[in-house]
């Protein structure tokens, strides 16, 4: 396994315990630039904008989940807190103010809404789980059920409108919105074992009673502990590797990981690989380190490893060297008006915030020589040119290539041990 070692980082203070979903990266106040909210069991929210924190919102209640996006189907973003207790506090950019290190203007963040809905909230995903064109609230409970949300718009004011609710065989690990692979949203939802629940959303208030619910069991090797937690990812954007996709169904590829070390990447319901970490996972990620590039699994362990792996399989690890209570990966702007880099974000159990940004990685996937090959037209001009058609002839040349090197290589090398 192949270590790797990020330089650039930021830190900050934040007091307190943090849940590992009352961290989010996304674009809070709608200028384009990518930013880091964390809220801790003691009720304070922390927004972060490139190296400096830029608001500080108290009293909100133990904070278990933060989410990003466009909740009010309005062309601009929202944050939504949710505390233990049930009360979701929505936001909004209503105003610029004065920075007070530097000389410009900075968006703040303020109250539109507060509502209660059912606590014990672990849980939260924004996004168009019916397929209607709008944002939906997901919210997954302590307790083993799902449920989802719109915004209703009146003349007066807005409020969120239920919309449906789901229960789980298991406790909940992770939500994510997927498509199958006839382009139909679907909800899945990490069940211990790796195991997960596929959920298919009414499009109608009539079909209601007869949602779709299937169980897709994942299991396909022995794990170490049926029972443990595990973590799902989806909707993953792929290498073009053709053994992985040939028919370029995205929504058919997802990753699990496990809690007791176990991650792998699915097919359906084929294991294409999977890997035995010595780690307890307790989170997984997913980000492109390159612009169009395709997305790596993250995965990150409490005491601050982090598995870095491509789409063959291959892993970097990263040790952050301190023991975290919660971890993140995605986009984040260093420098306004500059484009948003990949990062890391951990929160320690010594109440700091570190974000590693411009992660990078040398290209470790080996190619083919046969693959190499196909993909050059010059030479397989040339191997027409000498009657070589067939892949069978093909590979003897490519065996006596080979032999013929690996000859030369030994009769060097014996050679120089002989002058010495």
């Amino acid at each position: 396994m192949k270590v790797a070692s990020f330089v650039h980082h930021c830190e900050f203070d934040v007091p307190g315990n943090v849940y590992k979903n009352a961290i989010v990266l996304g674009d809070v106040d709608n200028d384009n630039d990518i930013e880091l909210v964390v809220g801790n069991m003691e009720g304070d929210l922390y927004i972060f904008k490139g190296q400096r924190q830029i608001q500080k919102i108290s009293g909100l209640g133990i904070i278990t989940a933060i989410g990003i996006g466009d909740l009010m189907n309005c062309g601009s973003n929202t944050l939504i807190v949710i505390c233990g207790d049930g009360w979701c506090h929505i936001y909004l950019c209503l105003k610029l103010c004065k920075s007070e290190l530097a000389d410009e203007c900075i968006v703040k963040l303020e109250p539109v809404h507060v509502q209660r809905i059912p606590a014990n909230t672990k849980e939260v995903l924004l996004g168009d789980i019916d397929g209607d064109g709008f944002i939906e609230l997901i919210v997954g409970l302590t307790d083993r059920v799902i449920r989802s949300y719109r915004w209703a718009q009146s003349a007066a004011a807005g409020r969120l409108v239920p919309l449906h609710k789901w229960e789980c065989a298991n406790q909940i690990g992770s939500m994510i919105l997927n498509k199958d692979n006839e382009g139909r949203p679907c909800l899945l939802v990490s069940q211990p074992g790796a195991t997960a629940m596929r959920i298919y959303c009414p499009t109608t208030h009539s079909d209601l009673i007869e949602s779709t619910i299937k169980l897709k069991n994942f299991q396909s090797m022995e794990l170490r502990n049926p029972s443990i937690s595990s973590e799902i990812i989806g909707n993953l954007k792929l290498d073009g590797c053709s053994e992985c996709d040939p028919n370029n169904l995205t929504g058919s590829f997802c990753a699990i990981s496990t809690l007791d070390g176990i991650l792998m990447l699915v097919k359906e319901q084929v294991v294409l690989w999977s890997k035995k970490i010595d780690q307890q996972l307790f989170c997984l990620k997913k980000l492109s380190l390159t612009d169009d590039g395709p997305d790596y699994l993250i995965s990150c362990s409490w005491n601050g490893d982090t598995y870095i792996v491509d789409q063959q399989g291959h892993i970097v690890m990263f040790q952050l060297g301190e023991s975290v209570t919660a971890f993140c990966s995605g986009m984040y702007t260093i420098k306004s008006n500059e484009k948003p880099v990949p990062c890391f974000v951990f929160i320690t159990f010594n109440h700091k915030v570190f974000i590693y940004y411009d992660i990078k990685l040398p290209k470790s996937n080996l190619q083919s020589l046969s693959r190499y090959i196909e993909n050059d037209s010059e030479l397989l001009k040339y191997m027409e040119k000498m009657n070589i058609y067939s892949s069978t002839d093909r590979k003897k040349l490519i065996d006596a290539c080979l032999y013929k090197y690996f000859i030369n290589c030994s009769k060097n090398d014996s050679e120089k041990n002989d002058k010495i």
